[in-house]
């Protein structure tokens, strides 16, 4: 009895030891990183205000918690130094949970995120939207795009392509071939 007490204790201490290491090992790394190092996601409000300053685009990626492409977005898309160079370049990255119950103001109407999510005719996860900077509609993506395909999107859409071409006429042009 005394010898299985002391494993079960071992156990628990080397457990214990390890979830330790973990969460110090993740909150300093996430402490290390700097605003270059990922995209900064604003809120719907704070987003459309910065978007109206900086005169930039709004990209806003519509997700649930529950999303396994949402997180694979996130994880792939997002981390890119591509990805989050033309992001910044560009736009302004706002989150938007299509199930939370927070409030947004849009123009002088109040709503929460799901409400807006479906009038924004998002019906699948994840939606990415892209809105002018007075916050008027360009277009919405569903669905999760790997990060070379999404990088040629967003500069479709973050250098004004859009306004002059079709994005399949883009994409078939040595200028769209880039990625650097």
């Amino acid at each position: 009895m005394n010898s299985r007490v002391t494993s079960v204790l071992v156990v628990i201490a080397l457990v214990g030891v390890g979830l330790a290491v973990f969460f110090t090992s993740k909150k300093g790394h996430e402490g290390s990183e700097t605003s270059a190092d990922r995209i900064q996601w604003h809120s719907y409000n704070d987003g459309v205000a910065l978007a109206r300053t900086q005169n930039k685009k709004l990209l806003i990626d519509v997700y649930t918690n529950w999303c396994g492409w949402c997180k694979k977005m996130d994880s792939d898309v997002y981390s890119d130094e591509h990805i989050k160079a033309i992001v910044a370049g560009n736009f302004i990255a706002v989150k938007l949970n299509a199930e939370s119950q927070n409030n947004v103001t849009v123009g002088t109407d109040q709503l929460d995120e799901a409400s807006l999510a479906r009038a924004m005719g998002v019906t699948g996860y994840p939606t990415t939207v892209f809105l002018e900077s007075g916050a008027g509609p360009i277009t919405k993506i569903a669905g999760y795009m790997e990060a070379k395909e999404f990088a040629t999107v967003l500069r479709f859409i973050g250098e004004d392509h859009y306004k002059t071409t079709t994005f399949e006429k883009f994409k078939s042009s040595s200028d769209a071939g880039s990625t650097n």
